[in-house]
């Protein structure tokens, strides 16, 4: 695979822990970047999926309120029965 340079300007602080890290490790700047570039984009999927199963429950969680409100707004002020409102819910917010 042919590599690519690149290259960008930091801070002083933030030089300053890099190079730390480099004496540290016993490795040279630019493999430490590069590790951590690399580790960046390696986790990136997982961290995005964890994310969206996360943002998954609490959908599911609002989406069970509202058959809940709907169950109770039909039987107090509908006039329909427990069961037939439940019904409803099923087939109209929860399929």
């Amino acid at each position: 695979m042919k590599s690519e340079t690149i290259a960008f300007r930091v801070g002083s602080e933030l030089m300053r822990q890099l190079d730390n890290e480099c004496q540290r490790l016993n490795v040279k700047r630019s493999d430490l970047v590069r590790a951590i570039v690399e580790e960046h984009f390696e986790t990136q999927p997982a961290r995005l999926a964890d994310e969206l199963a996360k943002l998954h429950a609490k959908l599911k969680l609002v989406h069970r309120n509202q058959a809940r409100s709907l169950v109770t707004i039909l039987t107090v002020n509908g006039n329909i029965t427990v069961e037939d409102a439940k019904n409803i819910a099923r087939t109209d917010l929860l399929s």
